[in-house]
């Protein structure tokens, strides 16, 4: 297996972007600036199930006692290494999370059938409601085979759709179902047949979706948007699977059973074997511009 740990140089006229690898190895935290690979290493020691991450903080779902771990935003210091990232946990114990992510209040996380939000005030976890078999959270939507929820001041709030596996929650909602690919207009709206697992967006007209059939996308163009105009077929420049897309900083990232990062910032996909076993979930931080 190769080390975690490989430097490069990037170009100077890119900031930095991080990356997260959620793996049985632990979380795998990689530095790229546009489509270059940089220095990549362990960020967090031991399984990790599911990660999120954005301006607030890294957020993980661990097979540790204190299940749900973050680390704070980064700051400026350029001495900081993947190495020296620290998390602290929220709460005593949670019950095994499936999925964590933040939501327009704080930190969001579920075990199979629950739902619940981060109190700062009382430093606790607030139960938002139940379901059954939650799969994902991203934004205010909650994927769960019993379909789509809306994440609200008063619980959950269901709007639609069964079996669904994952959520695009920025700009036009995606869906993620074993019946097909759905995007929210006009009530919901089937944009391609088939099974899906993945889904991400970057809320501006770009999407990816993945399932048994391959990796799909849709890039905003005179056509329109994500219902209106056509998804396309995509291919990683690699021989293992996708597990897991997600969006950031400009860039999407992909990453495969093998544990393959492959990065595309407009001019193709490049590729790096990170060299983790059991791959669960990828995060793309919100990036820091070069000085």
């Amino acid at each position: 297996m190769q080390t975690l740990t490989e430097k490069r140089v990037f170009g100077s006229k890119f900031g930095t972007t991080a990356l997260f690898v959620a793996s049985e190895t632990g979380l795998v935290e990689v530095s790229v600036s546009a489509d270059q690979i940089g220095e990549f290493g362990l960020a967090h020691r031991g399984a990790v199930q599911t990660v999120a991450v954005d301006n607030r903080g890294v957020l993980i779902g661990t097979d540790d006692d204190n299940d749900v771990l973050h680390s704070v935003p980064d700051t400026d210091d350029e001495s900081r290494t993947v190495q020296s990232r620290e998390f602290s946990p929220l709460g005593d114990t949670f019950n095994q999370a499936v999925t964590v992510g933040w939501g327009p209040g704080g930190p969001v996380a579920a075990d199979a059938g629950t739902v619940f939000e981060w109190s700062r005030e009382g430093g606790d976890w607030h139960r938002l409601g139940e379901t059954e078999g939650v799969r994902a959270v991203d934004g205010e939507l909650v994927a769960a085979s019993n379909g789509v929820y809306r994440l609200g001041d008063d619980g959950l709030e269901h709007v639609g759709l069964s079996d669904v596996r994952d959520v695009a929650g920025h700009g036009t909602p995606l869906a993620a179902t074993a019946d097909g690919l759905f995007a929210l207009g006009n009530g919901w709206q089937r944009v391609e047949t088939g099974a899906f697992d993945r889904v991400a967006s970057d809320g501006h007209g770009h999407a990816h979706a993945m399932g048994p059939s391959g990796l799909m996308r849709h890039t905003e163009g005179e056509a329109g948007s994500v219902v209106d105009s056509p998804w396309e077929s995509d291919e990683l420049p690699v021989g293992s699977p996708a597990v897991d897309v997600a969006y950031g900083s400009g860039i999407v990232a992909a990453i495969t059973e093998n544990g393959t990062l492959c990065v595309d910032a407009g001019d193709g996909w490049r590729h790096q074997l990170l060299g983790v076993a059991g791959v669960s979930g990828l995060a793309v931080g919100p990036g820091q511009s070069e000085k």
